[in-house]
């Protein structure tokens, strides 16, 4: 169909879907083929039928010939050439590279991030990758399936159908509504279900009003019903210049936010009742604060994020009462509480508790990664501080719309610990779920068996419970998101896992709701951490499995056949409330319980389990020939900007139109989604245009990029400590040698010129001016080069624009600085050694020795290897080696392929957690010890959450 009919991924992976479309929109010229081609495949089929006899008479004599061919390929001599390598290290022609880039350059496009909202279903959607399209609203096809079963106030209701105002457009004077592929299939198939993600299927939220919008995260707090997650900020001075000054902290500072999960019956007692707001000691037991610095903080700084203003806190629970009576209509609002709350002003609750460390230098510790320091952090315009960038996914608190000063604005980095080797669930959990796994009605048992000991039930309504949603819903039903997030769900309505009727599964709300229009869910500091610690709990108790081998079975299999499905639902009850099982073959059974951790998603098990991926390729294409780090800049990248929301022409680019720094700053620091979004489309792209590779549902197909023809790649993405993404990737070239066959090429004088052109071309460490540290000096540092685009292929003078493109981008993103703390670790000899390696071995030539062992030419010892596809149409660091695979580097092969494997970094915010020392000194009082005695137990937990992961 390629040429005829453009597809989506979901349609190429559905055959039904695939059917439904080609039949719908195909012209009957491609029908008449494919009725064609189907005539001829049924003719083969008889033709081969017919042959079979015919083979078997024959398949004596065919199997002779056969075993004398093998005969006389055993004992034939060794080739003394080797003939199936003249395709590998091919480099392109100069032509070929423009071309390469030239579809690079257009696959970054107007065209190609141009977005849309879908009026069906309100999710923000990419014109080109959901093939959106405009219709008529009275061109809709089965628009009755769009009529709401239950009427809200608040609903959008046009033409009888529930839509999103946002994606109704006029076209040619009239009405018509952009609809994505999804919706728009969904919407042509026979039947009466209406579209999976459509607002109709009980996904209406309705829009988050200014009194809920405004608040700052201590106010939201003090209205929620439940409290998922506690924080720890941790508050810095910006780096400048090598140091990080404490004398300017209002336009100097950076920060992050780590969430955790967290014991939920622990505050239960705070916020029983029916009176709101919650008390204000709450805040001590949620909220942990840590500035790491030298000096004093000023007071009036922590204004902007932690004040609470107690008019804003009375007007959002009356809004909620009047507008949210599922949850908030039978709520008191205590006068009492709210004057326990200031007028405008930072808690005493938080005030009193913050913490202050004077070790800098954990700073760096905690925030090691591979990019250039320098490109770390936002620039500030602080006089004598210096222009310096980022290269970190950051996130911008507080969560509120109100024109700040600059002063005030802070990018804080947002991240959440998970469960990477699931030590949070018990042996008990285990053992009930392995169980209720077993017979047949518990087969949802993920969705099904989730009660006990926990207040509220935060996998929403059981799965088995398939009927349809009628008028008389019970509205009283409740949800644990819809309580937990009123700003979220203000009218709580759409909470995932409600019953719908199309259901949904868990993972696909949670994307729904991710890329909903208005960026509510992504831009949310907890929403995202929590929802996937949960998916990871369902993953894993859903593969529990008891298991044993066949000779336990046999000794115990008359014991075993007493056990019935009421037997192990009374087992299953008493493990939930920790009592001792009390039948004996069901505590015989539970020695043989089995859960498959890889089978979850980011668990280290999982990521073991990849290993097993990368040497079956290896055995199918020979040793992998290229290993790659790939660091996206999605602080200045324009692409990413427009991602979050900024008009930036990427056709005609002016770099001096659009988006300061600063706010691009905070844009990625709001939307830490659209960097993630950035990172898998400059991903893509990158493989696709400038590697030459095609992914599809059912092959790979491949076309010359910059590095020859690459066969198979294998990438793995990693967050830095920061927790800005990059990838390490390996390449499997065409015609890759085997290690033998390796051994004899490197001996041949023709075959390393071959090599040493492939290193001249696509690997790098000196540009002219990079000769020195005094000669970069000379060579400004733009940390923001990256929001530019590269040089149009076949512009005027294009080959000197485009190596001093090359030169600024290097100058930028590859030049390493040796820190203690950051890089500098000790070693056991004495002293300290950079753990990347530097200074790294200079070389006046490109060579490869007969060995394996190789270099490009590099004057300056701290200059890392570039690929110039990479830093010229991607500007981001990166870095390349060449896998020679000979004897004397089959070492480095293996560590590479356990390095991309390896278990996850476990922890990079401990200072903010074990900081001893108040930053704010107050009078001693009961009320304040009971509040850092709240603050203690807190920091307890969370040490031994870290302790036990």
């Amino acid at each position: 169909m390629a040429g005829k009919l453009s597809l989506t991924n979901e349609e190429r992976r559905n055959k039904d879907t695939l059917l439904t479309r080609v039949l719908t929109d195909a012209s009957a010229d491609v029908l008449d083929f494919l009725q064609a081609e189907g005539q001829r495949h049924t003719e083969e089929i008889m033709e081969r039928r017919t042959c079979k006899q015919k083979r078997d008479q024959e398949k004596d004599e065919a199997n002779k010939v056969a075993r004398m061919e093998i005969n006389a390929a055993v004992n034939a001599p060794l080739p003394t050439d080797t003939n199936n390598t003249t395709g590998f290290l091919d480099i392109p022609s100069l032509d070929e590279v423009k071309d390469i880039y030239r579809a690079f350059y257009t696959a970054t496009g107007n065209g190609a991030v141009a977005s849309e909202i879908c009026g069906v279903c309100a999710r923000e959607c990419s014109v080109k990758e959901d093939n959106m399209r405009s219709v008529r609203l009275t061109d809709i096809c089965h628009a009755e399936r769009l009529r709401p079963k239950r009427a809200h106030p608040q609903h959008n209701i046009v033409d009888g159908m529930l839509l999103e105002p946002r994606g109704i457009h006029d076209s040619v004077g009239q009405k018509a509504v952009h609809i994505c592929g999804q919706c728009y299939l969904d919407l042509q198939k026979s039947g009466d279900k209406l579209p999976r993600f459509a607002l109709a299927n009980q996904l209406w939220i309705g829009d988050c009003p200014w009194v809920l919008q405004r608040l700052t995260f201590p106010e939201q707090l003090l209205i929620t019903q439940l409290y998922p997650r506690v924080y720890v900020f941790k508050l810095f001075p910006k780096r400048s210049g090598g140091y990080r000054h404490v004398n300017a902290l209002q336009k100097a500072m950076r920060g992050n936010v780590c969430t955790y999960d967290h014991n939920m019956n622990a505050i239960s007692s705070m916020i029983q009742g029916v009176l709101m707001p919650r008390p204000p000691t709450i805040l001590a037991s949620l909220i942990t604060i840590t500035f790491v610095g030298v000096g004093n903080l000023p007071r009036d700084w922590l204004r902007s994020m932690f004040h609470v203003r107690r008019h804003a806190v009375r007007e959002a629970l009356q809004w909620l009462k009047k507008h949210n009576p599922k949850y908030y209509g039978e709520v008191e609002i205590n006068n009492e509480r709210l004057h326990e709350l200031p007028e405008d002003d930072i808690p005493l609750e938080i005030s009193s508790i913050i913490k202050q460390s004077e070790d800098v230098g954990i700073i760096e510790e905690e925030s090691e990664g591979y990019i250039p320091q320098d490109d770390d952090e936002v620039a500030s315009t602080i006089e004598g501080t210096g222009a310096e960038g980022q290269q970190s996914v950051l996130h911008y608190v507080p969560h509120t719309h109100e024109h700040l000063p600059d002063a005030d604005v802070i990018p804080l980095q947002v991240s959440g610990t998970i469960d990477t080797e699931m030590t949070t669930i018990t042996a008990q959990e285990m053992m009930a779920w392995g169980l209720s796994n077993l017979w047949e009605g518990g087969r949802e048992g993920a969705y099904a068996v989730r009660h006990g000991a926990r207040p509220v039930n935060d996998f929403g309504c059981p799965r088995n419970k398939t009927a349809g949603i009628a008028e008389d819903v019970d509205d009283k039903q409740t949800n644990f998101f819809e309580r937990a997030y009123p700003c979220l769900y203000p009218y709580g309505e759409g909470g995932i896992e409600r019953q719908q009727e199309v259901p949904m599964d868990f993972g696909e709300h949670i994307r729904w709701s991710l890329r909903y229009h208005d960026r509510r869910f992504r831009k949310h500091e907890t929403f995202p951490f929590v929802c996937f610690g949960i998916l990871q709990r369902w993953q894993a108790l859903g593969s529990a499995r008891v298991q044993m081998q066949w000779k336990s079975f046999q000794r115990d299999s008359r014991l075993l056949s007493t056990i019935t499905v009421d037997a192990m639902h009374q087992a299953q009850e008493e493990e939930e409330q920790n009592q001792a099982i009390t039948d004996p073959a069901i505590r015989l059974l539970r020695q043989h319980l089995y859960s498959t951790a890889g089978r979850v998603v980011a668990t280290d098990q999982s990521r073991y389990q990849l290993r097993s991926q990368i040497w079956a390729t290896s055995i199918m294409l020979n040793p992998p020939s290229l290993w790659i780090t790939i660091n996206p800049c999605n602080l200045h990248d324009p692409i990413a900007q427009v991602f979050a929301g900024e008009n930036i022409d990427m056709d005609q680019f002016v770099r001096m139109l659009g988006p300061t720094k600063d706010v691009r700053a905070q844009n990625v620091a709001s939307d830490p989604y659209a960097a993630a979004k950035f990172f898998h489309f400059m991903l893509k792209t990158i493989i696709h245009t400038l590697f030459g590779i095609t992914s599809t549902p059912h092959q790979l197909l491949h076309d010359k990029g910059v590095f020859g023809t690459v066969k198979a790649y294998f990438g793995v993405v990693e967050s830095q400590g920061r927790g800005s993404l990059h990838m390490h990737m390996l390449l499997w070239l065409k015609d890759a040698p085997t290690m033998e066959e390796m051994e004899h090429l490197l001996k041949q004088p023709a075959f390393r010129d071959r090599a040493k052109a492939f290193l001249h071309a696509n690997i790098r460490a000196y540009v002219p001016g990079l000769e020195s540290a005094e000669t970069i000096k000379q060579i400004p540092n733009e940390v923001e080069v990256a929001y530019s685009r590269p040089p149009i292929p076949g512009s005027p003078g294009y080959d000197e624009l485009i190596a001093q493109f090359e030169q600024r981008v290097v100058r930028a993103k590859q030049l390493h600085t040796c820190e203690p703390r950051r890089c500098m670790v000790p070693r056991k000899s004495g002293g300290m050694v950079c753990k990347r390696r530097a200074p790294f071995p200079t070389s006046e030539n490109d060579f490869i020795e007969e060995n394996g062992e190789w270099g490009v030419k590099r004057l300056h010892p701290y200059m890392n290897a570039w690929v110039p596809a990479l830093s010229i149409n991607a500007q981001c660091n990166n870095d390349v080696k060449l896998l020679t695979n000979s004897r004397a580097t089959t070492n480095l092969t293996f560590y590479i392929t356990s390095y991309q494997t390896k278990k996850q970094g476990k922890h990079h915010n401990l200072s903010a957690v074990l900081a001893k020392g108040l930053a704010y000194h107050s009078e001693h009082t009961s009320y304040l010890e009971d509040l850092r005695n709240q603050q203690r137990l807190l920091l307890f937990r969370l040490v031994h959450t870290i302790n036990r992961e």
